[in-house]
């Protein structure tokens, strides 16, 4: 825990230039900020969004496709800088979990490691030892001292987790057997070789969530958690085994990350 305190506490190296207001939002600008209709047609939409004068990002470009030809939808993310500079990146797809307990089952592709979030994304409520490393996601570890699947959602108990799995392959596949739908989410996992799975398995009793949210963030990252620019740009418990907790931008040179939700068929 002395480490994930230390980045925390990290200062931003010069090369990546100075953090502006934006960077210190929660899940970044692109949540908070007007978008602008760029085109539409009948199976895509193309919008855009551009950033704050001052910040080293000039201009976020977002496409949503419709397959036309089978159960799936294509997105992408391009993101265009103003300097050269360094920032975490990351998608936030989220789906509804079923209520009957354990009916989701995750799917991971291979990945090196995983990390519980070094916190605890709702303390008093969160069962996963802060900050331990784990090989499979059937074995957990927890406050307690023992070990949890964390691969068949929602639990039984009201919890908030919030767990990493480092170095992955791109893909992950999740059957919900009360609706006997199994979709797949795949996408570059060499921009983003980390996924995030946020678990909110009605674990915050106050307002908006009011002790009835139950749905799973499948998040492709290249970030420490979402814990924000300095601990991902300084050195973390992550980044130091080997797996990037953030991109390099330049300009001129957009980085696009690619991602698609497809329904799949027994």
């Amino acid at each position: 825990m002395e480490n994930w305190r230390k980045s925390l506490a990290a200062s931003v190296d010069e090369r990546d230039g100075p953090l502006d207001a934006s960077d210190d939002l929660l899940h970044g600008y692109a949540c908070v900020g007007e978008w602008t209709l760029v085109r539409q047609t009948k199976h895509s939409i193309e919008i855009a969004l551009e950033y704050p004068p001052e910040s080293s990002i000039a201009r976020v470009v977002r496409v949503v496709r419709a397959d036309p030809d089978s159960p799936a939808i294509d997105f992408s993310v391009k993101i265009e800088a103003r300097r050269s500079t360094r920032r975490p990146l990351g998608l936030h797809p989220n789906l509804a979990l079923p209520s009957m307990a354990g009916a989701m089952q995750i799917h991971t592709g291979a990945f090196r490691f995983g990390v519980v979030h070094p916190g605890g994304p709702e303390p008093g409520v969160s069962r996963a030892a802060p900050g331990a490393v784990f090989e499979r996601l059937d074995h957990v570890p927890l406050r307690a001292g023992e070990a949890a699947a964390f691969d068949r959602l929602p639990f039984a108990h009201d919890t908030e987790e919030i767990i990493q799995l480092c170095g992955v392959d791109g893909s992950v596949t999740l059957t919900n057997e009360e609706s006997q739908v199994t979709c797949r989410l795949t996408w570059d996992a060499s921009v983003l070789p980390s996924l995030l799975l946020w678990i909110s398995n009605r674990g915050r009793t106050y307002s908006p969530w009011n002790g009835r949210n139950l749905c799973l963030g499948v998040e492709p990252v290249a970030s420490a958690f979402e814990l924000g620019c300095r601990p991902s740009l300084a050195q973390n418990p992550i980044n130091a085994r080997g797996i990037p907790t953030a991109v390099a931008l330049e300009p001129g040179r957009p980085v696009e990350m690619a991602y698609r939700f497809e329904i799949v068929t027994p």
